[in-house]
């Protein structure tokens, strides 16, 4: 995401609320007073402590309309530098955030008059304010923790965290030297697959990844294509592998004849941190990238929390 002068123009044409992931914050919040700095490492460490998010200091709030932004009013860096910015999320919430990015996005008219976006992460554990608390973000309010959300959040660095990916390949149907047949479809020519992949973006390897996935059946190869039907396909995959024990050719003294080939005994292969593994392929027809043709997803690994989420096929790269 670029973060730039159009970027806070959007925010504020378009009306975009605030949400537990987005917050704006007038320059009076950045001030060097301790109650100031406390409010600033309750904010900071909220989101971390949450689903990370964006916290933008240089955009007041409509006065009528709560949790909408009105104006930017740009911090003076002569005053609040980023330098001192950093220092002080470095020095004052415990233990620190790793990751946070602070984007400068200075006035054209006034490059002493900024706006300053952090871009902070979700945290690994339990990150602490100031103030010696824990806090998190609901909805639009920093709430204080209680010891049972805090055991959970610093229980993130013991339980593996899955993503969910995909792609779209297109693979010929025909081997090479194939000749096309005059008047040839391009789908039968030709065909594409869904690859599905579970990414571990967290710091512990996951043993056990079992995936369900929601498809419209329009979209799988072999069905015919209607915007019409409205039947779903469930799909469930996991981490399981089997190897190959056995060649698909063998010989006889007549010269080589087919063997259909052996796997041995399904195993499940860890996911490890920073891996990226393909869980399965699935053929879908090529109108498959359509607007409206959503997919839909829940998985499960080891001891982490169950996530989901949904997509559109035009959206996946």
């Amino acid at each position: 995401m670029m973060f730039d002068l159009d970027y806070l123009r959007q925010l504020i044409s378009n009306g975009i609320e605030e949400s537990s992931e987005l917050e704006y914050k007038a320059a009076v919040a950045l001030q060097r007073d301790n109650e100031r700095v406390v409010e600033l490492t309750k904010d900071v460490s909220s989101f971390a402590n949450a689903n990370g998010g964006i916290l933008i200091y240089g955009i007041s709030e409509n006065k009528v309309s709560k949790h909408l932004p009105d104006n930017i009013d740009p911090v003076n860096r002569k005053a609040i530098g980023k330098e001192w910015l950093e220092q002080i999320l470095n020095a004052k919430i415990r233990p620190r955030i790793h990751g946070i990015k602070i984007h400068v996005i200075a006035m054209p008219e006034n490059e002493d008059q900024v706006v300053y976006v952090l871009e902070i992460p979700k945290g690994e554990t339990a990150h602490q304010a100031e103030n010696k608390l824990y806090y998190r973000r609901h909805n639009f309010m920093v709430e204080p923790l209680f010891d049972y959300e805090i055991r959970d959040i610093m229980g993130r660095q013991k339980n593996p965290r899955i993503n969910v990916n995909f792609d779209i390949v297109k693979q010929s149907s025909f081997k090479p030297g194939t000749a096309f047949t005059p008047g040839m479809r391009e789908y039968e020519r030709s065909s594409y697959w869904l690859n599905i992949y579970a990414e571990n973006v967290g710091n512990v390897y996951a043993k056990y990844v079992n995936l369900i996935l929601t498809i419209p059946k329009r979209c799988m190869r072999g069905n015919t294509y209607d915007p019409r039907n409205q039947s779903i396909e469930e799909i469930k995959a996991e981490n399981t592998i089997r190897d190959l024990v056995a060649p698909n050719a063998g010989w006889h003294y007549e010269g080589p004849i087919a063997k259909p080939k052996q796997y041995g005994p399904a195993r499940y292969e860890p996911v490890l941190p920073g891996m990226r593994m393909l869980l399965t392929s699935i053929p879908i027809n090529d109108s498959s990238t359509e607007s409206g043709n959503n997919i839909s997803w829940r998985v499960y690994a080891d001891n982490m929390e169950p996530k989901s989420g949904e997509t559109e096929f035009c959206n996946i790269g």
